[in-house]
């Protein structure tokens, strides 16, 4: 047997689907979960109308099978999407033999505002209680707030490992990341190499965000980070599109689970969803928000390095693309430094055309499209690139695209200058030989 680190269960619940089956109809589809943001007010705002929001049935169908009274809606949505990964698995019975496991995941802090704008309300009313009761008396705050029940988010910090471990059976080795948009990939990553090193026999990842409130976006409209679209609501963000204004965030969840091959073959998994090939990892300090092609480039030929893959070897790109002016054209030119002529036929996919952009969660969401890619043999439409722009120079297309995938080459990068790429192999591709190095 290999070293080979493989994906076995999946889960997702998203803008386009609760379930990993009508997510990826969806993507195939071209059926957008972007609409109109009508929970808040958010008329002095400078962008930021339109949201990626999970349907109303697919809430209450998660909240009734999952919510809790201490669970946040961030951690709800995690459960939900590791329950589907292991019945995927076939781990929802495990005995608890089949620990130790590995639990890897990445949930953005939402900071003041909570997982709906209700709660940023209830946040900003206690706040204001407070000082006006205490002022900045650091005893008198504790006084005032002993006996007081604290946000949710400070709450569950410790309570989702324990009750991963407790659904598990067994001990669970917990890790939690913090990498803003890059994490869910970066959770992939440290999973794999936790399996490789021996420590788990198995790995669940996840990842969450749910951070719609006036506080997140009047922050990422000072950035000019929003897409100020005030068209169809369903054509919001546009990756790589020459008329795209910025990135449109929403509410979702993901989750994996990753084995050694020779385990999941013990278990008889005869047929995984994909193999992790290799990645790139890098924090660059130079810039908080401006990404660098100079830094795409490097971790993306890290992972094709690590995989012992060269860039023909690669059948498709499962892009970032964002919709953000910058970050598109940057990535883009990256692209471009890796391939080369390639550029011209090789496809790529952008699954934030349908979703929004999910922070942490997003490369775990995205990294179970492109598992489905090798799968089916198909690559994604990006339905809202109708007019794509020639500085970006990226071949997207607005259907379905049938063909043999090998070797996907996924990208996520985020604030603060995180940087990671991932090469997935479909089980049955050869595996090319490490390069000398």
């Amino acid at each position: 047997m290999t070293d080979d680190i493989v994906i076995t269960g999946m889960g997702v619940v998203t803008p386009i689907g609760g379930d990993v089956q009508s997510f990826w109809s969806a993507n195939l589809e071209g059926r957008s979960g972007i609409v109109l943001e009508e929970r808040m007010d958010t008329t002095g705002l400078p962008c930021g109308w339109t949201a990626g929001l999970i349907p109303e049935e697919v809430k209450e169908k998660v909240a009734a099978g999952h919510g809790a009274p201490h669970r946040s809606w961030g951690d709800t949505l995690m459960h939900a999407s590791v329950e589907q990964a292991l019945t995927d698995a076939r781990l929802d019975a495990q005995p608890a033999a089949e620990g130790p496991a590995a639990l890897v995941y990445a949930r953005v802090w939402p900071g003041p505002t909570g997982s709906f704008p209700q709660d940023y309300v209830t946040h900003m009313n206690d706040l204001a209680e407070r000082y006006d009761t205490t002022g900045n008396d650091p005893a008198a705050v504790l006084r005032h707030l002993r006996g007081k029940d604290l946000p949710l988010e400070t709450r569950d910090l410790s309570a989702y490992p324990r009750e991963i471990a407790e659904r598990l059976g067994t001990a669970v080795l917990p890790v939690r990341l913090e990498a803003t948009c890059s994490g869910g990939l970066r959770a992939i990553a440290e999973a794999a190499r936790l399996l490789r090193s021996g420590r788990a026999r198995y790995a669940v990842v996840s990842a969450s965000v749910s951070r719609n409130t006036p506080y997140v976006l009047s922050q990422y409209g000072q950035l000019m980070a929003l897409s100020r679209w005030k068209g169809d609501p369903a054509l919001a963000s546009m990756p790589f599109d020459r008329r795209r204004t910025g990135m449109v965030i929403n509410e979702s969840a993901g989750a994996l689970v990753l084995e050694t091959a020779e385990h999941a073959a013990a278990r008889g998994i005869a047929e995984p969803y994909a193999v992790i090939g290799g990645w790139g990892l890098a924090v660059d300090t130079s810039h908080m928000t401006a990404p660098r092609a100079e830094m795409i480039e490097r971790v993306m030929r890290t992972a094709l390095a690590e995989a012992g893959a060269r860039p023909d070897d690669v059948d498709t790109v499962n892009a970032h693309g964002t919709s953000t002016r910058l970050n598109d054209v940057t990535e883009a030119r990256a692209l471009h430094r890796v391939f080369g002529e390639r550029m011209a036929e090789l496809p790529v996919s952008a699954v934030k055309s349908l979703t929004g952009h999910g922070s942490a969660a997003s490369g775990v969401v995205e990294t179970v499209a492109s598992a489905l890619t090798m799968r089916h043999g198909i690559v994604p439409p990006v339905p809202t690139c109708t007019e794509p722009d020639p500085a970006c120079a990226v071949r997207t297309s607005l259907t379905p695209v049938a063909r043999p995938v090998g070797a996907v080459l996924k990208n996520s990068f985020g604030f603060g200058g995180q940087y990671a790429s991932m090469l997935l192999r479909r089980p049955d591709a050869s595996r090319p030989a490490p390069e000398a190095v």
